[in-house]
């Protein structure tokens, strides 16, 4: 996979519809296998951050502090909803119960208030008795290009900070290394309030007939009232809750269709599929109902939540996530939550 899109030719391929997927080493089975070991280091990030945050358990190796958890929302799709963006149970008028999780990206548990990237993972029951699992980060794209640069990076991060930077130049270099440590610093920031996030797949998912897609989800108004004065290491569950416990919090869900390789290009996840190059468009609504989220139920429910695997993977083949780095989860969760499992 190459690092720059500027030799690729705003074409369509001519087979799969205009698009494609590049496999690392030539093949899917080489690329597997190259999936195994990259799973074998994240389970090692993981008893890292286990070990340096003093923790007795293992947790995810990414997203480990959950701040919201319930398991009563609702996703609606549009009763107007164009039949050229329905594929699968996504249809027109349809309503699927969801379980959402909202969480601070980082392995180790830190409080609400740090710079952090924040991450949203539904969890729609389909009529069926199926699952569908969305993923979604607050931030437009990657930081890495691909599954290996993310792991390499990762890995990087888990070790000593002064060697950070470093190890950084030595293993991508100086324009990757500004590339990234600048989207990093975009990414991670404090947080005013996950009803106000909006989150982004980042990565490309197949969408039935439509072809790939990514999809992002944003506030709806009103937001109910903030807490009046959040703070402490809880800040961003106590601001949440308030805003649930008199009113729903409400999303939007969009999604953004393939253009071509060079605009948007389904292998590098770094790269943003830009507005004004394939337009964001209007598919359904997330509810979460008003609830006391702090109260004995509230907390049960998000302990429970919080037991959850959400995997891209999770979905029907119609919806097959795309691209390297979404390949790479099927196997890299699946490690990473064993792990975090046998705690």
């Amino acid at each position: 996979m190459t690092d720059s899109h500027d030799s690729v030719p705003d074409v369509p391929d001519a087979t799969s519809g205009g698009w494609r997927e590049i496999y690392h080493g030539g093949s899917q089975e080489a690329e597997e296998a190259h999936f195994r070991d990259l799973a074998d280091v994240v389970v090692g990030v993981q008893r890292t951050n286990k070990r340096r945050s003093g923790s007795q358990v293992s947790r995810r190796t990414f997203h480990a502090k959950i701040v919201v958890g319930v398991d009563n929302a609702e996703l609606a799709f549009r009763t107007d909803l164009p039949s050229g963006l329905q594929a699968g149970d996504f249809t027109a008028g349809a309503r699927l119960p969801a379980i959402v999780r909202l969480s601070n990206a980082s392995g180790t548990v830190r409080p609400d208030g740090s710079p952090d990237l924040r991450g949203a993972a539904l969890k729609l029951t389909l009529p069926d008795g199926g699952v569908h699992d969305l993923l979604l980060t607050s931030y437009p794209v990657s930081h890495a290009r691909d599954a290996t640069q993310f792991v390499e990076i990762a890995r990087i991060g888990a070790g000593p900070k002064l060697l950070f930077l470093p190890r950084m130049l030595a293993r991508l270099g100086p324009s990757e290394t500004a590339r990234v440590l600048s989207n990093l610093r975009q990414a991670n920031r404090p947080s005013a309030g996950l009803a106000l996030e909006s989150y982004w797949s980042r990565g490309a998912v197949l969408w039935g007939d439509t072809g790939p897609v990514r999809f992002r989800l944003s506030p709806l108004g009103p937001l109910g009232s903030p807490a009046p004065h959040p703070d402490g290491p809880d800040a961003l569950q106590t601001d949440f809750a308030a805003r649930l416990s008199d009113s729903p919090v409400r999303f939007a869900l969009h999604i953004q269709k393939y253009v071509s390789e060079r605009l948007t290009p389904i292998e590098d996840g770094a790269v943003e599929w830009k507005e004004s190059d394939s337009p964001w468009l209007a598919v359904a609504t997330l509810t979460i109902p008003a609830q006391n989220t702090l109260d004995p139920n509230g907390r049960t429910t998000r302990e429970r939540v919080d037991t959850l695997a959400f995997n891209p993977w999770h979905a029907p083949a119609a919806f097959r996530p795309l691209g390297n780095l979404n390949r790479a989860r099927r196997t890299v969760y699946a490690a990473s939550a064993r792990e975090w499992h046998a705690r």
